[in-house]
């Protein structure tokens, strides 16, 4: 995640666990907090984040405000608290600043397995799939939802894991007689040969449709092929095959280190 460092920095970074990030001003600790509310637990403002705003950005007034709200009650509003950041940070308008309040209350409100969806899609825009497909099972385990399913289904194939995938696709397919999840089953068994679930519906489904699926999967191929990552390696590959040897064990090591943080 990239965000801009508008303040003079703190000399050490607050650290965000659930974002996995160092925050290293006012603004974007805002940012943060205004772009993904989902994901703040309720502890947390705390005097942990109250020293750092002091020692760390001088903020010693913002730091006092929010410790005597956090000391006159065991019960604090943690939305009050998150509202003076933003207003101090001066990052976002006063309109801006209204509108968060709005969309703040709905969440509170909402029902837990229809938060955890939320909070499911969060993740996966994050590029935090591991905690995606966590927050989406844990929704799917208090109420079933053919949209969940699909939107689960859909991160374990970013992730590669298409058997887990093609079972939730087959499952949605039996209980909605949909074309999607058909369609999404016949990318699979593209991607992965050995996941043949496709095989039980192929014969039931028009020529033309398959047609026009394959179509589709070879123009994404052909896209994906003239992806810029994808061209800069064929280039080098043409220009020095030792060179090439090098670069993709580098290029390995970068794709396993994504991975591992996607999951």
């Amino acid at each position: 995640m990239g965000l801009l460092l508008c303040n003079k920095g703190a000399r050490h970074p607050f650290y965000y666990e659930k974002l996995d990030i160092d925050l290293w001003s006012i603004q974007e600790l805002s940012y943060v907090i205004f772009r993904y509310p989902l994901i703040i637990p309720e502890d947390f403002i705390d005097h942990k984040l109250t020293a750092w705003l002091r020692d760390e950005l001088n903020m010693g007034i913002l730091a006092a405000k929010l410790e005597q709200y956090l000391s006159a009650s065991p019960d604090v509003d943690q939305e009050r608290l998150l509202i003076m950041i933003l207003r101090e940070s001066n990052y976002y308008t006063q309109a801006e600043i209204s509108r968060f309040e709005t969309e703040y209350n709905k969440l509170r409100n909402i029902e837990r397995y229809a938060f955890l969806d939320l909070l499911g899609d969060t993740y996966f825009h994050m590029g935090r799939y591991g905690r995606a497909i966590e927050s989406y099972e844990e929704s799917l385990s208090m109420q079933v939802d053919v949209n969940v399913q699909m939107k689960l289904a859909g991160t374990y194939v970013t992730v590669m894991q298409y058997r887990k995938a093609a079972d939730l696709y087959e499952e949605v397919f039996v209980a909605t007689n949909t074309e999607e999840p058909l369609r999404k089953l016949y990318f699979i068994n593209k991607l992965e040969p050995s996941v043949k679930t496709i095989e039980k519906y192929v014969d039931n489904i028009e020529v033309e449709k398959l047609a026009d699926w394959e179509l589709q999967y070879n123009n994404v191929q052909a896209k994906a092929e003239h992806d810029e990552r994808a061209m800069e390696i064929y280039e080098i590959y043409q220009k020095s095959r030792s060179a090439f040897r090098e670069h993709a064990k580098l290029m390995v090591l970068k794709w396993k280190r994504e991975y591992r943080a996607k999951i």
